[in-house]
């Protein structure tokens, strides 16, 4: 009880201290560092916790896993295990009971940050859990589950000491919370609002707006159809950061086996959008169709 109290204020003090911004200099170098500070946890979360410990759609070397884990832990959403550990419920239950994070089955406020904070049955992963059996035993990468408490602590004082307390708040208190509800925005937002490529079993929805400040993870609905993908945005034009990390990574040798959208997956994609175009309604000028001008009053 006394751990999940702290845990609970620690994050509300971090939300609260963004409001800093209002009490140190400004300069439009720190927007700089903001988005720095923002995007490359951004990528870190989710090149690590989501996309390779959750969904397996790469491989990388022991060092380079290291390095992501831990820039994604400095993001403060709790350890690896824990996060991609929960995520797998996710799918396995999505938007029926069993998924922890679902605003059609528990409301926004719990999907968005409330089985984060403060419900125990999310407080620990399930021994069974697949992420848990197959990354558990790893030294390195079980510290940082438990201790996930110190990548945040060391980016944080590593800024003070680079910058002072305007380097803190720009650099560690904004993009914290920033990166906090771009990430809770896709258990939340995305399973409400944007468009469904896919007729998937649940409510995944693409966003373009969540998948800019989530690093590609906005396109929700592509990643619930074909969860192994190392892309989340499946064309040129739908953004998504992590990929290109990914795809540079692949080409300097730092990741292999990198899994693609398979041709299947984009022919169900052209032959969903056929099938909602002849669902469209015609024009009744267009189709000829005759109108019924009748008023309610002559109506027998």
């Amino acid at each position: 009880m006394f751990p999940t109290v702290v845990q609970i204020t620690l994050f509300w003090l971090i939300q609260a201290s963004a409001l800093l911004v209002f009490a140190v200099p400004f300069r439009w170098a720190f927007i700089a560092l903001w988005a720095a500070s923002h995007f490359v946890r951004a990528v870190g979360l989710t090149l690590a916790y989501h996309r390779y410990y959750a969904h397996r759609a790469f491989k990388m070397h022991r060092v380079t896993r290291f390095i992501w884990t831990f820039i994604g832990t400095a993001a403060m959403q709790k350890g690896p295990l824990w996060w991609a550990g929960h995520h797998v419920n996710h799918h396995k239950f999505a938007d029926r009971d069993g998924d922890p994070h679902s605003p059609m089955v528990s409301g926004v406020y719990h999907a968005h940050l409330g089985w984060f904070l403060n419900d125990t049955k999310f407080d620990r992963v399930e021994a069974t859990n697949p992420v848990l059996r197959d990354f558990g035993s790893i030294p390195e990468i079980a510290f940082l589950d438990r201790h996930f408490w110190l990548p945040p602590t060391v980016l944080a004082i590593a800024l003070y000491l680079a910058g002072g307390l305007p380097w803190v708040v720009w650099g560690f208190c904004v993009p914290t919370m920033t990166l906090a509800h771009a990430t809770f925005a896709i258990n939340s937002v995305n399973h409400m609002f944007g468009s469904r490529r896919f007729e998937t079993v649940d409510e995944s929805r693409n966003n373009p707006l969540t998948a800019f400040f989530a690093a590609g993870e906005g396109w929700h609905n592509n990643h619930h159809r074909y969860q192994r993908a190392a892309r989340n945005g499946f064309y040129w034009w739908e953004f998504d950061i992590t990929w290109y990390a990914i795809r540079a990574m692949q080409a300097l040798g730092l990741a292999w086996d990198v899994q693609p959208v398979p041709v299947r997956i984009y022919k169900e994609a052209r032959a969903a959008k056929a099938r909602r175009a002849a669902r469209t309604v015609p024009s009744v000028v267009d189709a000829a169709i005759p109108l019924g001008l009748e008023l309610a009053e002559d109506i027998d």
